[in-house]
């Protein structure tokens, strides 16, 4: 299998606030095409040159959710298991064929007693430029998160992280 993405920062073994996660991906035509076909988006906009050159771009531009998966390389290669709630995007520059992009994932939030993490995203491309920010909350496996303990015996009893 063809490895098109980089991971090159996973995270730790139990996620704490300000921890990230970042890989890296070069934008090829071949991708385009086959993320256009695979999502039915076969605007003009990213495959006709003639056309996207009499758009504010001047160029055919990568579709914003084919870069915006990487995010998904980085989540399946650190934490395994871990399912998205939600996830926001805001598309700042035009991405193009050949771009390298840089996703890094780093933890806002983190609730062990709801399983919940929240990050927050960017991308940036080859020239440091960022391309796109966001934000994302995930289900994360119970072994990512820091073991909690009760501080009563009760069954109701107020669950807090175990200290380092």
């Amino acid at each position: 299998m063809l490895k098109l993405v980089q991971v090159t920062r996973r995270f730790p073994a139990v996620l704490s606030v300000g921890d990230y996660a970042n890989a890296s991906r070069v934008m090829r035509a071949a991708d385009v095409q086959a993320f256009g076909e695979l999502a039915s988006d076969m605007n003009p906009l990213h495959f006709d040159a003639a056309f996207a050159s009499t758009s504010r771009f001047g160029r055919p531009i990568v579709h914003g959710m084919l870069y915006a998966t990487i995010f998904n390389a980085i989540i399946a290669a650190s934490m395994p298991g871990a399912v998205h709630i939600s996830q926001t995007f805001e598309f700042k520059q035009p991405v193009f064929v050949g771009d390298e992009i840089t996703a890094r994932l780093e933890v806002q939030a983190v609730a062990p007693a709801h399983r919940m993490v929240a990050f927050v995203e960017s991308c940036i491309n080859q020239h440091g430029e960022t391309v796109l920010t966001g934000t994302a909350s995930l289900m994360a496996p119970r072994r990512f998160l820091r073991p909690l303990k009760a501080k009563a015996a009760s069954d109701d009893a107020f669950l807090v992280p175990e200290s380092s």
